[in-house]
């Protein structure tokens, strides 16, 4: 506001206001020899610099609001999740900022990325991405390694002394620093399916497991299962490791997604003819997963689903599955948080 003042009071200070460009021009032909030129004072010089810094100055994006709209282009193998993670946005803000009704997106696609900052504001407040309401069965560290954020700042974003929670409570989930997990863990993926032919009619649904074991990977889960008497080795259709046997959060495709077969995973015949199984390396029922790897997971979930197999609407743990008799993924895998994410 002092800045606008200061620049009305020049105005009115300067009757016949000289560019700076002009002033500067002026000056310097007044030192060459072979011009005749007009003198101008320093008042006059002054003053029209403090008019063009002072113009500069204001006429900024500051007056007009800072912080414009970035616009994204969509590329092939994007999805409107990874897009929104690598923005450090939730998808819901990407989507209504776009006034999209879904998440199918196409190559070639302007995106605009709004941009939640606001540096004029000296205490800012916290930036929330979402309201959470608690469902059966959640924890406060499962809904904050969910959401990739530490169990100290959800309770600090909603003013809780301890860790109970309660069904029908709605918390306030503070925006995520997405720096670290941003990084794109579908390289991978999206190389193998580009070599195959997806039977995009096929799939129906995809269902999150746990190993139930703190070690392994793809191929050393694929030998145990070929000495279980199953032919077509490895149950699952995707494993993301948790940095022991493979990489943290990284993401290895199964024989039987690249030769696009029937799963292993579950106990129905039917069921398995059309669910994708992916499995996250690590006993649940003790720890919980990375949150590489719940990113590898919704980076995952988020391409399949939108770019890959639109037709696969259904998402369940392993235990929601009727018959299944099973804890799987185990009680620290933010199951009900993915439901309100997938359902």
């Amino acid at each position: 506001m002092g800045q606008q003042k200061e620049f009305l009071s020049i105005l009115r200070a300067i009757k016949q206001p000289l560019s700076l460009q002009r002033a500067q021009k002026l000056q310097s032909n007044c030192q060459s020899p072979h011009t005749d030129c007009m003198q101008i004072s320093r008042r006059q010089f002054t003053q029209s610099a403090l008019l063009a810094t002072a113009s500069s100055t204001l006429l900024t994006p500051n007056l007009f609001g800072q912080h414009a709209d970035r616009v994204y282009i969509v590329r092939n193998g994007d999805t409107l999740g990874h897009i929104a993670l690598k923005h450090g946005l939730p998808t819901g803000a990407l989507r209504e900022a776009n006034q999209l009704s879904g998440d199918l997106i196409r190559v070639g696609q302007k995106l605009n990325i709004p941009n939640t900052s606001n540096s004029n504001s000296v205490n800012t407040p916290t930036n929330y991405s979402s309201v959470y309401i608690v469902a059966r069965g959640d924890t406060l560290g499962a809904i904050a390694i969910a959401n990739g954020i530490s169990v100290g700042e959800l309770k600090r974003a909603n003013q809780l002394n301890s860790d109970v929670i309660r069904i029908g409570q709605k918390l306030k989930v503070p925006q995520a620093n997405y720096s670290a997990s941003s990084t794109d863990l579908l390289s991978v993926a999206r190389a193998e399916t580009a070599r195959i032919i997806v039977r995009t009619d096929n799939w129906k649904r995809i269902v999150v497991h746990h190993s139930a074991i703190k070690y392994g990977n793809a191929e050393i889960y694929g030998r145990a299962h070929e000495k279980r008497g199953m032919k077509n080795g490895l149950a699952y259709h995707f494993v993301i490791g948790n940095g022991i046997d493979s990489g943290d959060g990284e993401i290895e495709v199964g024989p039987r997604w690249k030769k696009q077969l029937l799963g292993g995973h579950v106990k129905s015949y039917q069921l398995n003819l059309t669910a994708i199984g992916i499995c996250l390396v690590g006993n649940f029922q003790v720890n919980h997963p990375t949150k590489k790897q719940l990113s590898a997971f919704t980076q995952l979930m988020d391409w399949l689903r939108s770019d890959i197999v639109p037709g696969a609407k259904n998402f369940a743990g392993h235990r929601d599955l009727r018959g299944e008799q099973t804890i799987c993924p185990g009680k620290n895998f933010p199951l009900a948080a993915m439901h309100a994410r997938y359902d």
